[in-house]
């Protein structure tokens, strides 16, 4: 069965059942399409081979697009067709709720929950349906008993850290006169926590920076090993978040990263 047939016909009964619903279910397949199409390993395209009139297309296909965006208008909805129900992985609902969700939905907690029991529902139709078997249902429904609070605690972190970031909150008195002395900016692991104090660890940087200090609230919610979009400054000799993106769960990254095994052969 296609992919993109199990979606529409999911769509199509939950319309019928709600018009909210329906709106709901219609926007957890665009972004499930959208990660599928243009994130995951589903589409290699290295290892895709095209005839040269179809290469032709396809350029038009791409000088029309950007046409239109140019002109303003949005993305058109992307298709799976080319992909079977089979191909979905228990690995994709992990990656797409602990990675692309936190990206996208910008700290919407409830469309995190809400996108679950839309993939909950679905996989109970397709199952009813005859075109899931009892193996991929159990396996996709661990994954995401797994990755759902992992996706609920980092969104709502991330939620949380923007408006603490935007009211400076954690900058001492004596600092707030002084003007920024360092930077470090990109992708950073949690090294540490100690009560409301974390330390990160940035790609491009061989130092542990901290400590932070943060909200106790806020930092009940990070774990060590949690990946962090962020700006830090230091003023005064303290380190300060300037700006915060996205926070992502340590279990996604955890099976990208080598440094244990770097570790071992050096």
């Amino acid at each position: 069965m296609l992919l993109q047939d199990a979606v529409d016909g999911f769509v199509r009964t939950q319309a019928v059942r709600s018009s909210d619903r329906g709106q709901v279910v219609e926007a957890c397949m665009e972004y499930l399409s959208h990660y599928l199409v243009a994130y995951s390993d589903l589409f290699d395209e290295e290892n895709v081979e095209m005839e040269d009139a179809q290469l032709d297309e396809w350029e038009q296909q791409l000088d029309s697009h950007m046409s239109e965006l140019m002109q303003g208008d949005v993305e058109p909805p992307l298709s799976v067709y080319d992909l079977k129900l089979e191909q979905l992985e228990a690995s994709h609902i992990r990656e797409f709720f602990g990675w692309y969700l936190p990206r996208e939905l910008s700290g919407d907690v409830a469309g995190i929950v809400e996108f679950a029991s839309v993939m909950r529902d679905w996989w109970q139709f397709l199952n009813k349906a005859g075109r899931l078997d009892k193996a991929h249902h159990l396996e996709f429904l661990s994954a995401l008993a797994d990755i759902e609070p992992e996706a609920v605690r980092v969104v709502k972190a991330a939620q949380l850290l923007y408006h603490f970031v935007r009211l400076a909150h954690g900058l001492p008195e004596h600092a707030r006169g002084s003007e920024f002395s360092r930077f470090a900016e990109g992708h950073a692991r949690v090294g540490r926590l100690d009560g409301n104090s974390l330390w990160l660890n940035f790609d491009s940087q061989e130092e542990q920076i901290g400590p932070v200090v943060l909200s106790s609230e806020i930092a009940k919610l990070m774990r060590d090993g949690d990946v962090l979009d962020v700006e830090l400054g230091q003023r005064g000799g303290v380190w300060i978040m300037v700006d915060i993106g996205p926070i992502y769960p340590s279990s996604i990254y955890v099976e990208a990263e080598e440094f244990d095994q770097f570790s071992m052969l050096s």
